[in-house]
């Protein structure tokens, strides 16, 4: 088993910054089955077809974030984007069934941004949730 090193999710190369994730929101569901054909005989007994090439997920919130923090963030996974049209990217993660890091090809879905107040030069956010889905 590997070491663990003392952060949860990079971005490409880029550690995400700790101190914007909510720690009691973030979820990972390694390496996730999936079922390419499952049925029911007459007996009633399950038969199942997993593929063998299993997907993880990881999510989770930031903090409420101001307008320079968001930014921060927004630089971090837009130059992790191999294909930005995508948003394609690179996440390595801590694996909690594996016990180590592992790197996945995984796209980022559609991010929704709430404001909470706004002023003359910033705009503080409600907490956003981010979403790595293995390819």
């Amino acid at each position: 088993m590997a070491k663990f090193e003392g952060w949860l999710i990079k971005i490409g190369k880029q550690k995400f910054p700790h101190k914007y994730i909510a720690k009691d929101t973030y979820q990972s569901t390694p390496l996730q089955r999936t079922e390419l054909k499952a049925y029911r005989d007459t007996q009633n007994k399950l038969h199942r077809v997993t593929s063998p090439n299993y997907k993880s997920k990881v999510t989770f919130q930031t903090i409420p974030l101001n307008l320079a923090q968001l930014r921060q963030i927004r630089e971090l996974l837009n130059g992790g984007f191999s294909n930005s049209q995508q948003r394609k990217l690179q996440v390595t993660y801590w694996d909690d069934e594996l016990m180590k890091y592992r790197t996945m090809t995984a796209y980022m879905p559609d991010t929704t941004y709430q404001v909470e107040c706004i002023s003359e030069n910033n705009i503080k956010y409600k907490a956003i949730e981010l979403t790595f889905i293995e390819y």
